[in-house]
Order: structure tokens, then C-alpha cells, then sequence
């Protein structure tokens, strides 16, 4: 006998309907005042748990949400300013401390991350945590030496213009005006002292990862990696999102049998953090591109 997608004791329902309005794809309706499952529409429910975390009773289930995997909401710790003045608080660090990250931090700042919305639940972003200064520091020379074959494909006409018709005019654009540059100067300084503007030595880089064949899986991966950026400044850490790195890992085979991505993942964003080594003192103003009210 199948499991039933909900349990509903009769006894206290208080049949308001709360549940049957909250849920995305109409899986619940009310039966003689009382919630029942939709027994057509079961296939449709996404497992977001809202009609379980909206009930003012505690009268609904769904035993394929463990309850024990539910908690109790609180009042909201903060006002807008509050808010405001946190999200002033963070700022892009590249100087670290020579000092690694506590795991329990790490963990602190994944479960924060596991918390971002979700396209289509379940999650389906993935994450590769480094840590260890032997890696990070095989993963550079893996990205210097990646870059560098392409800042001198682009010294070459017909390799530029293989490059071309291989990327398509937009990330071409992006590739010969912004990041052709950016990894020359990054090379020139690693062969002259070391120096690394990649990872900017940080001792921690995530990489976020995801199915492509599965529903707003960019946008998820996006999401994770904002909220983990947000809970490291929470914990005293520093951080900065690189888009430098993702797409080498992403096209690399080693790299990506090295770190267990599977084939179907795309590697969407990365993050470096660390415990900074100074401390910023003012914040800077920043606007949107432009806002129109129609």
C-alpha cells in the first residue's frame, strides 16, 4: 500500500482552508470542512512543506517530511535598519589572515546556505569545500596554466577566432574585454613572486554546483552561494564571489574527477573566505543600475 501524502487528524482541523490556499499546486482541498489530499493532483506537489508549516494546530503531516526536520519560527529579530546596516556590513576582502577556518564554521555556514530558496525543491545545488593549502594551491596552477593557454590563443588570430565561434559573441565580449586581461596580469604576478589573484590565498574556496538538466538549477546554485557569503560575514569572516575559477574547473576533466563533480553538474560560482586580515570601517554606497515603476 502506497505511503498517503498527508495525515490529517480530524480532530483539530479546524478546517480554515490556511492550507489548501498556501499550496503551490493546488494538492489540498477541503472535504466537509476538513483538509484532504487532492488525489489527482498528488504527483504535482513539489514537497515544500508549506501546508504543514502554515497549520495553526499542528494537525497536518506529510511522512515524507519528517516533523522532527520542521522548527518552530520566531518572531522576527530585526527591523528594516537593522537589516540595512548588516548588508552594509559586508564588504569583497581579498587580504586574509594566515590562519585556517574552523570546521564548525564551515558547517555553521552550510546549514545557513541549505536554507536558500529553492527553484524546485529538492535542492539541487552541490558543494565542494577546499580547505587544505596543498589543494588550493594545486588548483592554482591548474587555473594559471588553463589561463594562460587562452591568453595566448587570443594572441593569435585564428586561434581568437576559433575561440569566437566556439563561445558565441556575448561571452567572447566578455572573455577579450574583461577577463583576458585580468588573467595576464594574474599570471605575470604568479611567475614573478607566487602571487595569487585568483584565490587571493584564501584558506577556504566552495564551488557550487548543480544538475543542468534540473529546474532553475543556476539560479539555486546562485542563491547558496549568496546565503553562505551573508552567514560567513555573521561569523566574523571575510568573502568574496569569483567568477574566475568555475568555468576552468567546469571544462576540466581532472579537475572535475578530482572533486567528484558529476557529469551532468555545471560548476556555476565559487566563494573565498577566511578571517580578514583587516577590518573596514566605513561602507560605500551603492544603486541599481536603473528602477522603473510602470
Amino acid at each position: 500500500m502506497a505511503e498517503q501524502l498527508h495525515l490529517v487528524d480530524l480532530e483539530t482541523c479546524l478546517g480554515d482552508g490556511i492550507c489548501a490556499e498556501v499550496c503551490p499546486e493546488n494538492v489540498l482541498e477541503m472535504v466537509d470542512e476538513k483538509a484532504a489530499t487532492v488525489e489527482s493532483r498528488i504527483d504535482s506537489c513539489i514537497l515544500c512543506g508549506q501546508c504543514v508549516a502554515v497549520c495553526p494546530t499542528e494537525s497536518l503531516e506529510m511522512p515524507t517530511l519528517p516533523m522532527e526536520d520542521f522548527r518552530k519560527l520566531a518572531k522576527l529579530p530585526f527591523g528594516y535598519e537593522e537589516f540595512f546596516d548588516f548588508l552594509r556590513l559586508r564588504r569583497s576582502v581579498r587580504v586574509f589572515k594566515d590562519r585556517p577556518v574552523e570546521r564548525d564554521l564551515i558547517e555553521k555556514i552550510l546549514g545557513a546556505a541549505a536554507t536558500a530558496p529553492m527553484g524546485f525543491p529538492p535542492h539541487t545545488t552541490e558543494v565542494v569545500v577546499i580547505d587544505e593549502r596543498e589543494e588550493l594551491d594545486f588548483l592554482l596552477t591548474e587555473l594559471v596554466k588553463d589561463y594562460e593557454s587562452m591568453v595566448k590563443g587570443f594572441s593569435n588570430p585564428l586561434a581568437r577566432t576559433m575561440i569566437r565561434l566556439s563561445a558565441g559573441a556575448e561571452d567572447f565580449g566578455v572573455l577579450k574585454n574583461h577577463i583576458v586581461d585580468v588573467a595576464r596580469y594574474a599570471n605575470e604576478e604568479y611567475y614573478r613572486n607566487g602571487g595569487d589573484r585568483y584565490m587571493y590565498r584564501a584558506p577556504v574556496l566552495m564551488m557550487f554546483h548543480g544538475n543542468r538538466w534540473t529546474m532553475s538549477y543556476q539560479e539555486n546554485a546562485h542563491l547558496v552561494c549568496h546565503h553562505s557569503m551573508l552567514a560567513a560575514v555573521t561569523l566574523g569572516l571575510g568573502t568574496t564571489i569569483i567568477g574566475l575559477i568555475p568555468p576552468i574547473v567546469d571544462r576540466s576533466k581532472v579537475l572535475r574527477k578530482r572533486y567528484g563533480i558529476p557529469k551532468d553538474n555545471k560548476v556555476l560560482t565559487s566563494l573565498i573566505l577566511g578571517h580578514p586580515k583587516y577590518k573596514y570601517r566605513q561602507s560605500i554606497r551603492r544603486d541599481l543600475a536603473s528602477v522603473q515603476y510602470h
